[in-house]
């Protein structure tokens, strides 16, 4: 990493902090066994359509790009237009529980107040600020940060660039941690210190903006950020 301090730390929502897999495992009996099927397809979807939005200019909140996803995620997997189905998983998906190694994370970074820390999301900041409450991390965050203002998603620069706006303080010295190697690279070419989320041990991707470092929990985040620049 940089000789730059880092004044403050960002994470990415689902996938990240919240688990999406996780939610849809919770309507798992009424999928009969598709729930991670369902789960991988939704996510996928929801990541393209977003994209798609920026890459168009197409308005839209992440909600409704939600909707469409899990309605072709359902289609593709023969759940058809199973209303009360649908409504269950979108009202889940709001209820995303945190990965086991986010609180104890959050909680020893929420304790050094002189490095603040924010979720960046694509989403709305209705949907951030519902799933946050309810898996009971709503307080160790500084700020909620919602792409909606920008009308654009991740891995646009306008993104990233509002951590730098809520704290004022440069992108350089902002670290930015995200479990998506796409988001990993989009932060790190707009400047951020990207540190990588790398759960499973995926095979890293985009050569051209690698991560800053790669961590395998969330709870090897608070000492590598305190050894490597202990906050001013």
């Amino acid at each position: 990493m940089s000789v730059q301090p880092i004044r403050a730390v960002v994470l990415s929502g689902h996938g990240t902090v919240f688990d999406s897999t996780g939610a849809v495992r919770a309507a798992e009996a009424a999928l009969g066994g598709k729930a991670e099927a369902l789960a991988s397809l939704w996510q996928t979807k929801r990541f393209e359509y977003a994209w798609i939005a920026t890459a168009t200019g197409r308005k839209v909140e992440l909600w409704e790009i939600t909707g469409e996803a899990l309605d072709h995620a359902m289609g593709a997997l023969g759940f058809g237009h199973d209303r009360l189905l649908r409504a269950r998983l979108m009202q889940g998906l709001l209820q995303a529980p945190p990965f086991p190694d986010a609180k104890p994370a959050l909680g020893a970074l929420a304790g050094n107040r002189a490095r603040p820390v924010a979720l960046l999301t694509n989403a709305s900041a209705m949907m951030a600020t519902a799933t946050a409450k309810a898996g009971d991390v709503f307080a160790l965050f500084d700020a909620l940060l919602s792409a909606e203002p920008t009308g654009v998603f991740t891995p646009s620069p306008a993104v990233y660039q509002l951590a730098a706006a809520r704290f004022s303080v440069p992108l350089p010295e902002i670290a930015y941690v995200s479990a998506h190697a796409w988001d990993v690279a989009g932060a790190a070419l707009s400047g951020m210190r990207a540190i990588w989320l790398n759960r499973h041990g995926a095979l890293p991707e985009f050569a051209w903006a690698p991560p800053a470092a790669t961590i395998s929990s969330l709870t090897e985040l608070p000492a590598l950020l305190d050894a490597t620049h202990p906050a001013a």
